[in-house]
């Protein structure tokens, strides 16, 4: 029987070479498009972690974990192996979600452990459980800190592919994470302006070849015009034959990967989008929480409260709390209560400081150097003090810890259709915005953190939040 030869799957479907030059256009000129950029950074994060695992054995044995040392030499040598298993030396340029990542590290822990258990029966007290429990917390825990450690070079380099629309709309999103950096894009059509300097070249057959010749780390496919399901197929096959990590953008904006799912119906592959929770035992679970929360940090705080409550009476005449009617969940008013920080004629004087408004958009009002904040409020309102009698509106059940920013009555009246979407959930002490740069942000950047955070909530996301709060107050950015 005659034996047929049958090429790599690259050279079928990659369709177009690039020519003998190997460059890629740049709008009307010509760059090179080669990289020198080394690849050794890939190697930095297992050599970090394995770095991290064996000062942690060290650590481990000295305090007092009494283990053989060919049993802890094979201890040593298996942790990598149980690692690689659960997929942590695999390459992910665009990052995967927190959990899944801490998840790898607990699976692989517990396998270690499970086969240091099994390994006792064998070989007897040598393997003994209660001295190398502690040296596997200590491998599990070393590379989970590894890994909150950003590394030199870590910046990923990413190659887009779509129509001119999409490209430029991706880049903006990508420009605000300082982990990526677009080297570069292939286009269904020629653009009809420039994309800043970025180096362009028309045609998507390019991609994976184009991502392989700049040095870049992922392939970004954008869904759009001119690219047809078989485009994709094919740009998937040629990139897999390149060892070029492949990703497709999905037209989603803020959705946690935990609510998509990956489904197939009637022969199409869809994406399945699952709400977040806004019932249940996790919800209930919040409120009693929150609430049991800030009785306890009432009762902790009051001296504290009552010795501010009199700093504030006695530097300027009114009240010490300031009472402000603000629009809860569902659209229900509540009474919120704040140290005062200004003067007692504040909300006389605001018309006057209308047109200084330093936040766009025409909803929210907010001065750098408002001259109706106290010298006392101005210390308050940097470190927040002055929002910790909104303590009583979480025990009360008008406000949770954490959510998304109480709003005005007169600003909920501004609201268009997205803004509405905040009021789906009680606002919050803290939230998503506060600690992403509070007044630095802008109206819409303001309202799109709001609503990922209702669309997407955890209680995951809440201690997330809860942990940062306190770096975002000592930061105080954004906090005026």
């Amino acid at each position: 029987m005659a034996q047929v030869t049958v090429p790599p799957v690259g050279d079928l479907v990659s369709g177009l070479p690039l020519p003998p030059t190997q460059r890629v256009a740049l709008h009307d000129q010509v760059v090179d498009a080669t990289s020198s950029r080394s690849r050794s950074n890939r190697w930095l994060r297992p050599t970090a972690d394995l770095a991290a695992s064996l000062l942690a054995v060290v650590i481990a044995t000295r305090g007092g974990a009494t283990v053989q040392r060919e049993v802890l030499a094979a201890v040593a040598l298996s942790w990598p192996l149980f690692l690689a298993v659960n997929g942590w030396f695999t390459r992910r340029p665009l990052g995967e979600p927190a959990g899944s990542h801490a998840g790898r590290v607990l699976r692989s822990g517990a396998g270690l452990g499970v086969a240091c258990w099994l390994a006792s029966a064998v070989v007897g007290e040598a393997a003994a459980p209660q001295a190398l429990v502690p040296v596997v917390a200590a491998l599990t825990l070393a590379v989970l800190v590894s890994g909150l450690v950003r590394l030199p070079g870590s910046t990923t380099r990413v190659v887009l592919a779509g129509h001119p629309d999409d490209v430029r709309a991706a880049v903006a999103e990508l420009a605000h994470s300082p982990r990526f950096v677009v080297s570069a894009a292939c286009l269904s059509a020629a653009p009809d302006e420039p994309l800043a300097e970025l180096p362009v070249r028309v045609g998507v057959s390019y991609a994976a070849d184009v991502t392989v010749q700049t040095g870049s780390d992922a392939l970004l496919v954008l869904p759009g015009p001119g690219i047809t399901h078989a485009t994709m197929r094919r740009l998937q096959w040629h990139a897999h034959g390149a060892a070029v990590p492949f990703y497709i953008g999905t037209g989603l904006l803020d959705v946690a990967p935990t609510r998509v799912s990956v489904v197939q119906g009637a022969g199409l592959d869809v994406m399945q989008i699952r709400p977040a929770a806004s019932h249940g035992p996790r919800r209930l679970a919040k409120e009693v929480v929150e609430r049991l929360l800030a009785a306890v940090a009432l009762l902790v705080l009051a001296p504290v409260l009552a010795l501010v409550w009199l700093l504030v009476r006695r530097e300027t005449p009114g009240p010490g709390l300031f009472r402000q009617q603000r629009v809860g969940r569902d659209g229900a008013e509540f009474t919120m209560l704040k140290f005062r920080t200004m003067s007692c004629t504040a909300t006389e004087e605001r018309a006057g400081l209308s047109d200084l408004n330093q936040v766009d958009g025409g909803v929210l009002f907010k001065l750098r150097s408002d001259p109706r904040v106290t010298r006392l409020g101005t210390i308050l309102r940097r470190y927040s003090i002055d929002e910790l009698p909104q303590l009583w509106n979480v025990v009360t059940g008008e406000m949770s810890l954490v959510g998304p920013r109480p709003a005005l009555p007169s600003e909920v009246e501004l609201y268009d259709l997205d803004p509405r979407r905040r009021l789906a959930v009680k606002p919050g002490l803290t939230g998503l915005w506060q600690v992403s740069g509070r007044s630095d942000l802008s109206w819409a950047e303001s309202v799109r953190l709001d609503v990922k955070y209702v669309d997407n909530w955890s209680l995951a996301l809440d201690l997330s939040i809860l942990l940062r709060t306190a770096r975002a107050v000592l930061d105080h950015r954004g906090a005026y």
